[in-house]
Parts: structure tokens; sequence; C-alpha cells
């Protein structure tokens, strides 16, 4: 029946969970700020995805008795993520 249209329910929670709503009513400083917090939260979920990556890669160098450091793959990952959440605070606004 509607194999062709997704579920406008499903799409409308999207919307709503990611603060997709219309912005009409809103000021151009509101305006900023929500797209702001949308960007901030992003950078929180990755960092977030960082340090599971560097507990992952901890366990398997260490499970699978790879022959380097892990530090080779986590301190890249780190300071390229700590220079563009720096680079992002540094020119907000």
């Amino acid at each position: 029946m509607n194999a062709g249209r997704p579920n406008l329910k499903v799409r409308d929670l999207i919307r709503h969970g990611l603060h997709l709503d219309a912005d009409a009513g809103l000021t151009e400083e509101e305006r900023r700020a929500r797209r702001r917090r949308r960007v901030e939260t992003l950078i929180y979920v990755c960092w977030g995805l960082i340090v599971l990556k560097t507990f992952v890669v901890i366990w398997a160098v260490h499970h699978f008795s790879m022959p380097f450091n892990p530090m080779w793959v986590i301190a890249p990952t780190v300071t390229f993520a700590f220079v563009a959440t720096a680079t992002y605070y540094w020119l907000r606004d």
C-alpha cells in the first residue's frame, strides 16, 4: 500500500528528535543558538565515539597481541579531534 512513501509518524519523530521543526517565528539569534546547539551535540557524540574507539583499540591490540603500540592509532585521532573542536569553539560566533 504505502511501499514507496515513508511513514509520516516516523519522519515527524525524527524531525522532532533532531529539532528540525519549522523555525518561522524565531529571530536570527534564536536560529543561530539552535544551530549551535545541534553542532555542539554532534561534537559531544563524536567525542563519545572517540572514547569508545580508544577502548576498543586498546582491547584489540592487547587481545590479539598486535606488535605495535595502540597510541599509533589513538594519538592522531585525539589530536585531530582536539584541533577540530578547538577551532570550532575559537571561531564560533
